[in-house]
C-alpha cells in the first residue's frame, strides 16, 4: 500500500485538532476503501467523534 502522508504531513499531526480530524479522516476512508476494520480502527472512529466535538466547541 502506497502512503496516504508525507513528512511534512507527519509534522503537522502534533498540531491542530483540524489537522488531525483531516487526517484521520483520510485514513478511514483508505480503510473503508480497502474493507478493513479492526479495533483500532474503532479507535479512530471513536477520536474522530472527540475531534469533531473539539473543534465544533472552538468554532462557537
Amino acid at each position: 500500500m502506497e502512503s496516504i502522508i508525507n513528512f511534512e504531513e507527519i509534522l503537522d499531526l502534533v498540531g491542530t485538532p483540524e489537522n488531525k480530524l483531516r487526517r484521520y479522516r483520510a485514513c478511514l476512508r483508505e480503510f473503508d476503501r480497502l474493507q478493513y476494520d479492526d479495533p483500532f480502527i474503532k479507535q479512530i472512529r471513536n477520536e474522530i467523534v472527540h475531534l469533531e466535538a473539539q473543534v465544533k466547541a472552538c468554532g462557537s
